[in-house]
């Protein structure tokens, strides 16, 4: 059963200032939560950090879940030793992708810190290894492309589906959503849609199991994404779609 501690309990010491403690960081750190408001952090998740709990762990920071008010949250914190100085350049980008109608709802932001929706669920392989329903496999097909087609015509690059095991959660109603915009530009040229198709459909690890669920021919996929690629428009979804037998 998961422990809810307060926000300067002893055990979030290892967890606020990961993965090498200083008072400085643990500190600042300590004192963005505050300021969006968390006052509460649920030891919950599969990752061990000393006696506390996370529920992701990356090259920059540290996932955990929090309370705001009655609220659970995640929680991104920068770590102590994250090459970036500051998380505001990823919330905005995700507050970005929020008004496409894509990722976890933004909460709020601080130079150290991340407050954004919690989506329970597990990632989209995993899901599939689950043996959902085939509808529901199509619906989540759909969801996926619809997204990355909206991140395109909106002008964001994700920047890591073309290797998306971590960043397409599906959750627990059965809904894709693209997390952890850490990687995400709106300078370069936006690739999410051609990334996540290449993933989905001609990823051996990812394709097997979509295969048991939806039938695509490999030359008529390429041929519709180079022609995507030519001339970028929303009518790809469509021919996508019908090729796929989604619709």
């Amino acid at each position: 059963m998961a422990v809810v501690v307060p926000l300067e309990d002893r055990r979030l010491k290892a967890v606020l200032s990961y993965p090498h403690f200083s008072d400085a960081h643990y500190e600042a750190v300590l004192g963005d939560l505050r300021a969006l408001g968390v006052q509460w952090v649920v030891l919950a998740g599969g990752l061990e950090v000393g006696d506390a709990r996370l529920i992701g762990k990356g090259c920059t920071s540290v996932v955990c879940i929090g309370m705001i008010g009655d609220r659970q949250v995640a929680l991104k914190i920068r770590r102590s030793d994250s090459s970036r100085e500051s998380l505001e350049a990823e919330a905005s980008n995700l507050e970005f992708a929020n008004s496409c109608g894509v990722g976890p709802r933004l909460f709020g932001a601080r130079k150290n810190a991340i407050a954004m929706e919690h989506i329970r669920g597990q990632n989209f392989v995993r899901w599939l290894e689950g043996k959902p329903h085939t509808e529901a496999v199509r619906r989540a097909v759909v969801d996926i492309l619809g997204q990355c087609l909206s991140l395109d015509m909106n002008g964001l690059d994700h920047g890591e589906l073309s290797e998306a095991k971590k960043h397409i959660i599906i959750n627990e109603d059965g809904k894709a959503c693209i997390i952890d915009f850490e990687s995400a530009s709106r300078s370069r040229k936006r690739r999410n849609l051609t990334s996540v198709v290449s993933y989905l459909f001609f990823k051996e690890s990812v394709s097997r199991l979509l295969a048991m669920h939806i039938n695509w021919d490999k030359k008529v996929l390429t041929d519709i994404m180079k022609g995507y690629k030519a001339d970028p428009s929303e009518r790809v979804l469509v021919t996508l779609t019908s090729h796929l037998k989604l619709y």
